[in-house]
Formats: structure tokens, C-alpha cells, sequence
């Protein structure tokens, strides 16, 4: 079943929030609920990454990612979810239960607060697929072997002993890896990994699978080009990496400025 990834359109969002920021990852609560209502009018099937590798597939299938695990997801994606009955993954950073992002470049010093254990919880006791985004977001390509070690198994024992499920589901931070990273992360159990548009992809590698990012000034139309396969999607990919480049910066904000490395 690894290789129907390469099949399956793969969403991700951040914030779902009125709270407004200097940037493009907060998704409005009504603009959430027009898109997931399209993916309901035309026969989408949202599912987990677990519900793949274990063969669980119906037709038309998408999977619904969150990275960073915000509290704006439980609040405000999690009823819309609930209401039309649909499965969707929360990528965790487990460091940063229910304290402000502060791992981020916080523009303006605008700051949101991550979800807490007791709201994972409850979103995996519905049916939501708990994953990893490292214990504390930081870009694993500037860690030691160790360190990108340490940081894959201390968030995943944090989620396992919240859910009693195996996790292996990552997202990483930033989208960035490299082969070693992928071994690392095989080798400590985790089937699934995460990259955003910038990464080279492999076919049939389900440790580097990309991403479509839904950003808060995306229309409708938009939104239905992410899903769509041949030239639409291919000018809407070409749109989402202007505009996602300046993630990029944010780990060297980390390193030289809040000395995170």
C-alpha cells in the first residue's frame, strides 16, 4: 500500500484562526469550512497516513494534515471535522504543549498557543492520526546524528504514551531532510515523512512525500487546483513556492538570533 501515496493528495495547514498575523499560514474558520465543504460536495474521502499503510483505502481519498498542532485546530478545525465526519493528521511538537510558539520568528510579536495533552488526546480518541513534528521545531539538518535522534524518539514516546499507538507518521520541520535524516527516522520506527514543496520528492518513497500548503489568502479556486492533477496544479505549485520561500529563513532566525542550535 506504500506506493498509493504517490496517488493521494496531500493537504497541510497551520493555524486555523481569526487571529491575524504577518504571514500566510492562518486559514479564517469560514474559508476552512468552504473548502471542506467542497471536499464534501465532490466526493472526497479525507483519511490518515495509518489508515494507507494498513490497507483501510475508499475511493477518491485526500489526507488533511496540521503542522505544529495549534490550539486554533482543536478550537476551530476539530467541530467542522467532527461535523462532516471527515479524518485529518496533527503533526506535534511535543515540547511546546500548551505554551505560545516561541520557537518561531513571531513578526510583530504576534504569537499563538500550541494545543495541550489533554486536547490531543481527545483528538486521537475521535479518530485523528497523532504524528510527529519533532519535540522542539527545529530544522534537523542543523542538528548532530544525535540530536535528530533524540528529537524523533523523545516526540514520538510523548505521543505514544498519549495514544498507545505505534507513531509513525513525521512531519519535518520545515520540510527539510536529507538521506540521513530518512534513515534515522526509519530506523526508529517511523513509516512516513513529510516534505513541503521545495523537496525533491521520490516516487514510492513514502518517507519523502510532498505536500500541497492551503494559505489564507487561497480562493476556492485555489484550493481546487491543489487537488487537481496536470497543468493547474502545476501553475498553482509554481504560485505556492514564490510564496513559501521565506519559511526558509526561519531556522537562521533560530540559530543566530534566539540561539536554538
Amino acid at each position: 500500500m506504500k506506493e498509493r501515496f504517490s496517488e493521494i493528495p496531500i493537504l497541510t495547514y497551520h493555524k486555523i484562526s481569526h487571529q491575524r498575523e504577518f504571514g500566510i499560514n492562518t486559514v479564517s474558520p469560514e474559508k476552512f469550512r468552504e473548502q471542506m465543504l467542497f471536499l464534501k460536495k465532490y466526493g472526497y474521502n479525507p483519511t490518515t497516513f495509518r489508515d494507507v499503510l494498513q490497507g483501510n483505502l475508499t475511493a477518491n481519498p485526500v489526507i488533511i494534515t496540521f503542522d505544529d498542532g495549534y490550539a486554533s485546530v482543536f478550537k476551530n478545525a476539530f467541530p467542522i471535522l467532527k461535523e462532516y465526519q471527515f479524518k485529518a493528521v496533527v503533526f506535534l511538537i511535543t515540547e511546546y504543549f500548551g505554551k505560545k510558539n516561541s520557537w518561531d520568528a513571531n513578526l510583530g510579536g504576534i504569537e499563538f498557543t500550541h494545543l495541550d495533552e489533554q486536547q490531543a488526546a481527545e483528538l486521537f480518541l475521535y479518530g485523528i492520526e497523532l504524528g510527529s513534528h519533532g519535540a522542539t521545531h527545529r530544522a534537523l539538518s542543523l542538528l548532530t546524528e544525535k540530536e535528530v535522534e533524540l528529537e524523533l524518539q523523545e516526540s514520538q514516546e510523548v505521543i505514544h504514551r498519549l495514544s498507545g499507538q505505534p507513531v509513525t507518521a513525521l512531519a519535518y520541520p520545515f520540510g527539510i531532510q536529507n538521506k540521513k535524516i530518512q534513515e534515522i527516522a526509519r530506523r526508529n520506527g517511523y513509516q512516513v515523512g513529510c516534505i513541503n514543496l521545495w523537496g525533491k520528492s521520490e516516487h514510492n518513497n513514502p518517507l519523502n512525500l510532498k505536500r500541497m500548503p492551503v494559505y489564507g489568502i487561497d480562493s476556492l479556486a485555489s484550493f481546487q487546483k491543489k487537488l487537481s492533477p496536470g497543468k493547474s496544479k502545476t501553475s498553482e505549485i509554481l504560485k505556492l513556492k514564490m510564496l513559501s520561500w521565506p519559511a526558509f529563513l526561519t531556522p537562521l532566525y533560530q540559530k543566530y538570533i534566539k540561539n536554538l542550535y
